[in-house]
C-alpha cells in the first residue's frame, strides 16, 4: 500500500517557507547528541542557539540542513518532510555555512556563479557586483583567488555564494569562532542585516554577545535539547 505524497517544493517558487525540526534525535555510540530537539523558524525570522561544546547545537544546525539523518523526528520545509524534496532543491532554499566555509577553484566570481549554474540559471549582469556590496566587499575582489582570502573574507563570499543561490534559510555553524573579535562583530552585523532584509537565519554560536548582537529569537541547548532563552 502507497500512501500518498506532498507536491514536491518547487525550486522557482519564490514563496517563503517555515523550517522546522520536529522531536530531532540522533544517537551515536550510545548518547543522544539530540534528544528530542523541536524549532520552529518562520520566514525571515533570526534565531540564535547558544551552548557549550557537546551541547548539540552544532549537530542541530546540520541536521536542519540534512547533512545528518536523525534516529527520530523531522526536518520539515513549508510543512513537508525534508526526505521528499530532492537535496537540489532543498539546498536552493536552505544554505549551509560551515565554520570555515570551503571555497570552490577558481575566482570569487566564479564561487558566485557556482550554484546558479547547477541549476541552469546565469547571474545577471551586475549582480554580482551588488552580491559583493552587501557582504561589504569591493568589487575588485571578484578578481581574487578564493583560496587566498582571509577567513572573514571567506566567511563574506559564502553568504554572498547563498545569496546568489537565492536560498531563503541560512543556517550558519559558529560563523565567528575562528575569526578575531572585530571580523566577528561584522559577520554578525552582516548576518543581522540580511535578516532584516527577509532571509530566515539560523545562527549557531558560543559567544552570548554575538547571539544578543544578531537580535530576534534566542535559544539555549543543553544536552540536546533546546530551550527558549528569556530577552
Amino acid at each position: 500500500m502507497t500512501s500518498a505524497r506532498a507536491p514536491l517544493v518547487d525550486a522557482s517558487d519564490p514563496m517563503p517557507r517555515t523550517l522546522e525540526g520536529r522531536d530531532l534525535v540522533v544517537v551515536r555510540e550510545g548518547r543522544r547528541i539530540l534528544d528530542g530537539a523541536s524549532l520552529i523558524v518562520a520566514p525571515g525570522e533570526a534565531v540564535a542557539i547558544q551552548g557549550a561544546s557537546g551541547s548539540g547545537k552544532s549537530t542541530l544546525v546540520r541536521t536542519l540542513a540534512t547533512l545528518i539523518e536523525p534516529d527520530d523526528g523531522q526536518v520539515l520545509l513549508g510543512g513537508q518532510d525534508a526526505r521528499t524534496i530532492a537535496p537540489t532543491v532543498f539546498r536552493t532554499h536552505v544554505a549551509f555555512l560551515a565554520q570555515q566555509p570551503a571555497m570552490f577553484p577558481g575566482t570569487v566570481r566564479d564561487n558566485l556563479v557556482s550554484g546558479p549554474a547547477l541549476h541552469g540559471r546565469n547571474v545577471p549582469p551586475g549582480l554580482d557586483v551588488e552580491l559583493m556590496a552587501s557582504v561589504q566587499l569591493p568589487e575588485q575582489f571578484l578578481r581574487r583567488e578564493a583560496s587566498t582570502l582571509s577567513g572573514g573574507e571567506k566567511q563574506r563570499v559564502a553568504l554572498a555564494r547563498a545569496l546568489a543561490n537565492e536560498s531563503e534559510v541560512l543556517l550558519l555553524d559558529e560563523p565567528t569562532a575562528a575569526l578575531d573579535p572585530d571580523t566577528g562583530l561584522r559577520i554578525v552585523s552582516l548576518v543581522r542585516e540580511l535578516s532584516r532584509a527577509g532571509r530566515s537565519v539560523v545562527m549557531v554560536t558560543h559567544d552570548e554577545a554575538h547571539a544578543r548582537a544578531l537580535g530576534g529569537t534566542q535559544y539555549r541547548c543543553q544536552a540536546g535539547r533546546l530551550t527558549r532563552s528569556s530577552a
